[in-house]
């Protein structure tokens, strides 16, 4: 945000901006920040933790809605960076656990961490198998800390669901979830703090989001895939689904893939879609402060709408047919459609406040 501001200025000492349509350009970025950082806390607020145990005992009895929602807004990001502080009370005591489920037909798999990491990646056993790697804090022994692990962690198998759970603050664990070369319906993780991966996935719904760390999946096929992080990069390689979200208020999006709707979004980051074939009939992507480079097959019929209130626009295919076009110190913008012989139709939109927009075939 600072480096963009800068920017702004700059444009005003050279003459190419004036001062109010400076600070037009400035409110609207803070403003926009503002909006989408409360927004998306507030999901993985509400979404994520609100009805854990943990998030429910220091909820006070009275206190209204929106003082709470006040409240956490203005503290979330500071708590993920107090998180790691807490921890540091002195030394921690390792913790090795394997939980193993042979045979079981597990279709949706629900996880659920406040500080750690998840790695989910399949192989060609029959079993489920978690491999935990922890570190407990405050535990006087090896004995007490194993024992404040097993207590304070959920694991378990009901039925076709996969549970992995704990709300306890002084327990880190790293995770490692082996499963079986199979189709899944749903996958569940969510984290208060940490990274998230997968690699060699088939869900028809899978579903990841974290306050603060990566989001990076590794050949997946499915339906649906979505990724949403407050603070980290999100990557989603060779990935294969009807639908795909991915969203971060500061971080880098690379997707590569095929899929037929894209929703991309990132406040503070470049965005990189690379896609594999012509299936896509919508993709949108939207950054303030970076960069949005699409790169799309080669004779793809598209309808494109790219704007940019300071960096360039520029749509980089054969048989282009400009339907609008402005290219104003402060506003550019181009609509366009391009005469392809494919069938499908790709409708693209593209905004960035500060950042330059490519679209171009691969």
């Amino acid at each position: 945000m600072k480096d963009q501001r800068k920017r702004i200025l700059d444009l005003v000492e050279q003459g190419k901006l004036s001062a109010s349509e400076a600070l037009t350009l400035i409110e609207k970025l803070e403003e926009e920040y503002s909006h989408k950082e409360n927004e998306m806390l507030t999901s993985l607020s509400s979404d994520s933790f609100s009805k854990d145990p943990f998030v429910e005992k220091e909820k006070t009895a009275g206190s209204s809605l929106s003082s709470k929602l006040v409240t956490f807004i203005d503290t979330a990001v500071k708590k993920v960076k107090e998180l790691d502080l807490d921890l540091n009370f002195g030394g921690a005591l390792n913790v090795q656990h394997i939980y193993q489920f042979k045979d079981a037909d597990i279709r949706d798999f629900d996880i659920q961490l406040i500080h750690g990491s998840v790695n989910l990646q399949s192989w060609t056993q029959s079993d489920v198998r978690v491999e935990c790697d922890a570190k407990v804090y405050r535990a006087e022994n090896q004995e007490l800390a194993r024992e404040t692990f097993m207590q304070n962690v959920d694991c378990s198998v009901d039925g076709s669901k996969f549970r992995f759970y704990t709300e306890k603050k002084t327990v880190k664990i790293n995770m490692t979830l082996y499963v079986p070369e199979e189709q899944y319906e749903l996958v569940k993780i969510k984290l208060f703090s940490g990274p998230i991966r997968g690699e060699d996935l088939n869900v028809r719904d899978f579903n990841a989001k974290t306050a603060n760390g990566v989001i990076s999946v590794l050949n997946f096929k499915g339906e649906k895939i979505e990724a949403e992080t407050a603070n980290g990069q999100i990557r989603l390689t060779n990935v294969e689904a009807a639908h795909t979200e991915a969203e971060t208020i500061n971080g880098l999006i690379h997707l590569n893939g095929k899929s037929e709707r894209i929703d991309v979004q990132s406040f503070n980051g470049n965005i990189i879609v690379k896609l594999e074939d012509e299936r896509c009939h919508t993709l949108y992507a939207k950054t303030a402060t970076g960069n949005v480079d699409v790169y799309v097959p080669e004779n793809v019929k598209i309808n494109g709408e790219l704007k940019s209130n300071l960096g360039s626009v520029a749509a980089d295919l054969k048989d282009l047919e400009v339907l609008f076009e402005k290219n104003e110190t402060v506003q550019k913008e181009l609509r366009f459609k391009s005469i392809a012989a494919s069938e499908q139709t790709m409708s693209v939109f593209a905004d960035s406040k500060t950042g330059s927009i490519l679209l171009k075939e691969r």
